[in-house]
């Protein structure tokens, strides 16, 4: 095209169509994963409508299967799980909640405790962990709590 307005115009539309198909996609993914929300929302009202199981255990039960479900639903849907025991805590996903002592076996900068799960999503990370970390020849303290 040598006329720099018919360049223009199509440029337009080339960026517009571009743009509308990305809204699309984003518009797709959020509605599959309300769907997917929407089966939790469900399997709570059937476990809430059949009342308090006089078995705790079984209550229980029926909570860690909605809860799997929930994060089976999300991780196929490219959400994950920062921060695990027996890590090194990295300042990038991790935001240490106390420090502790090392017990024996562990190095400095381990991660002993999830205080709160951390999660990342398309390689961004959404929150970072809140972890208790192992640090060496130290003593017990507490860090900032949020």
């Amino acid at each position: 095209m040598s006329d720099p307005a018919a360049r223009l115009a199509y440029e337009r539309y080339e960026h517009a169509r571009a743009l509308a198909a990305r809204d699309a996609a984003h518009r797709a993914l959020t509605e599959r994963l309300l769907l997917r929300c929407a089966d939790v929302i469900d399997s709570f009202d059937r476990l809430l409508a059949d009342g308090a199981a006089s078995d705790v255990e079984t209550y229980r039960a029926s909570l860690a299967l909605i809860a799997g479900q929930l994060e089976r639903d999300l991780t196929e849907e490219g959400l994950e799980r920062v921060g695990r025991v027996g890590e090194r805590a990295e300042p990038a996903t991790h935001h240490i909640a106390e420090v502790r002592a090392a017990p024996p076996g562990t190095d400095g900068d381990e991660v002993l405790e999830i205080v709160q799960r951390g999660y990342r999503y398309r390689g961004q990370v959404l929150r970072a962990a809140r972890v208790v970390v192992a640090v060496e020849g130290g003593t017990e303290q507490g860090t900032d709590r949020e």
